[in-house]
């Protein structure tokens, strides 16, 4: 039977890119070869030595693994999957995930395919660093294209640092989840933040507004002096700095207090149970008969002190998680249960009236748990402000459209206040809160589909440009830097599980999560900073790498 060699190596080289030797031991059928007449013109042809070509006959048949595997692995078809689960293995277990080049080694063993490929580390090194150069050279070639079709944008930017025990600089959109930037520095301070974001928002079509983050000097210093933007102090650090300095004190106070109660009300079980004893005898003992009763009420007056005292040190461990608890719940600029609109100085009468119970509460802490609760106080002045910030950037927002007085009223009172809930449910964890907050955002929101509703002379696209709009002004009020805080874990793990990321791994760990991981409705942090879609990146990685190589040396198992 003739067979057509070099039309074959050809589409195979067109359609998975093998090096001419791959593609010919993998490809060529080495039954109907021994039995050709022309293989000797053959390798002639291809200026491929005889000997080479008679040692991959040989290597084919001396796979350990099942023939028919063998012929499905060794088939086109076959090369292809091994080369998207050897990609794909890379990518999900190092780029995507936290695992590290030994668990694609070992997986590759495991799963039986260490026979057809090389599984070592040093050659799954090669392969995983050849992919970080991929992916950053996909980034170089996407990035320009979106910039161009990107509109220009108001945004905010949740800041703050990590350490491996290098310094890295973390900064995410919250909005889309984009991070803008992730790199090592020498310093923290504000001018090492400002050049770093300076250089990665230098060709972005961007104005940074407002910045969320702990109260680190050298991040303020970088919001105000060198972005000139809004500073939101990150919520998160308010409570957290309350429970450092109280919730220690206050548990031992609790364990204190207990404690006392339980030896009085010994004691006092004690003088009960020697007054029966003494009164039970059958014959009473010479001398004046003790006074118990006297011994007895005050150890009853001791107990009932005791007791006092260690419902004050409970009632005041509870007042203060409450307390702390309510300061969350406070900080929107709607109410979370009525809908209705907070301003600075609703906001700022509710925050003060949970310090001044945490205050009441911690009264008889140590001075050095007082700076604890005094410093977190101090937080209240930057909250409130925010709260002002954001109020004021809708009105802009809206002089900005040249909506009517009419359209103005609607996107305050129902608008606004329903995509903010709407956004609160999602974050919220207490399912009953979720639903209770979820349901009232959709009454707010169902004004716009009634038929005698407000928005019933409005055409659709005029009803979708004020949805956008509303959808926008709730997303200015961030009062979380959650999102770096996420970041910062997933970044302490792949650094726990590797001891070590370079700066090419940062870069590419970087570009897998802006241009892979997807939300719920499937857009990738890129097309939501964007506005645009962009290449599928493990598709275009696929394209990119090569097939892996062979191993060595691999024979049959003796029987």
């Amino acid at each position: 039977m003739d067979i057509n060699y070099t039309e074959t190596i050809q589409e195979a080289s067109k359609n998975f890119r093998w090096e001419r030797e791959d593609v010919a031991s993998n490809l060529v059928d080495f039954d109907e070869v021994k039995q050709a007449k022309s293989l000797r013109q053959f390798t002639k042809e291809q200026g491929i030595p005889r000997s080479t070509f008679r040692h991959w006959i040989t290597r084919k048949e001396s796979i350990d693994a099942l023939p028919s595997v063998t012929v499905f692995l060794e088939s086109p078809e076959g090369l292809a999957l091994i080369h998207k689960i050897v990609t794909a293995a890379h990518f999900a277990f190092t780029k995507d995930g936290v695992a590290s080049i030994h668990n694609v080694s070992t997986f590759l063993k495991l799963s039986g395919l260490s026979p057809f490929i090389a599984s070592s580390y040093s050659t799954q090194r090669k392969i995983s660093n050849k992919m970080d150069d991929w992916i950053i050279e996909f980034e170089k070639n996407e990035r320009p294209k979106l910039i161009q079709n990107m509109p220009a944008k108001k945004i905010t930017l949740a800041e703050d640092e990590t350490f491996h025990p290098q310094i890295c600089m973390v900064a995410i959109e919250p909005v889309s989840n984009f991070i803008i930037i992730e790199k090592y520095v020498k310093h923290r301070d504000g001018k090492t933040w400002n050049d770093v974001v300076f250089q990665a928002l230098k060709y972005l079509p961007v104005e940074v507004i407002q910045v969320t983050s702990d109260e680190g000097t050298g991040l303020i210093n970088h919001t105000i002096k060198g972005l000139n933007a809004h500073h939101s102090s990150d919520c998160f650090h308010v409570p957290h700095e309350i429970g450092k300095g109280t919730s220690g004190a206050l548990a031992s106070a609790v364990k204190k207090a207990k404690k006392e109660y339980e030896i009085v009300v010994t004691q006092a079980e004690k003088e009960t149970s020697s007054k029966e004893k003494y009164d039970n005898q059958l014959k009473r003992p010479p001398g004046r008969r003790p006074n118990f009763e006297k011994t007895i009420d005050l150890a009853e007056k001791q107990k009932d002190q005791a007791r006092s005292a260690l419902e004050k040190a409970i009632q005041n461990q509870e007042t203060v998680t409450n307390e702390k608890a309510a300061i969350g719940k406070d900080y929107h600029p709607y109410n979370t249960e009525t809908g209705d609109r907070q301003d600075s100085q609703k906001v700022s009468e509710l925050l003060e009236l949970r310090f001044k119970n945490i205050k009441d509460a911690t009264n008889d802490l140590s001075d050095r748990c007082k700076k604890r609760v005094e410093k977190a106080h101090r937080v209240v002045q930057n909250m409130v402000a925010t709260i002002a910030f954001f109020f004021n950037m809708i009105e802009l927002y809206m002089d900005n459209l040249q909506i009517s007085d009419r359209e103005r009223q609607l996107m305050h009172k129902y608008l606004i206040p329903g995509f903010y809930l709407q956004k609160v449910a999602g974050k919220e964890k207490d399912t009953e809160k979720k639903l209770k907050i979820s349901k009232l955002s959709q009454e707010l929101l169902s004004v716009l589909s009634k038929k005698d509703g407000a928005f019933s002379e409005y055409s659709k696209n005029d009803i979708k440009t004020l949805e956008k709009a509303a959808e926008e002004c709730a997303q200015i009020f961030q009062r979380s830097s959650s999102c770096v805080e996420g970041r910062n874990a997933q970044l302490s793990l792949r650094h726990h599980g590797i001891h070590r990321l370079s700066n090419q791994c940062l870069k590419a760990q970087t570009i897998v999560h802006n241009y892979y991981t997807r939300n719920r409705d499937g857009t990738t942090p890129a097309e939501r900073f964007f506005n645009s879609k962009h290449t599928d990146l493990f598709e275009w990685l696929l394209e990119k790498m090569d097939c892996p190589a062979r191993p060595r040396k691999h024979l049959k198992k003796v029987a």
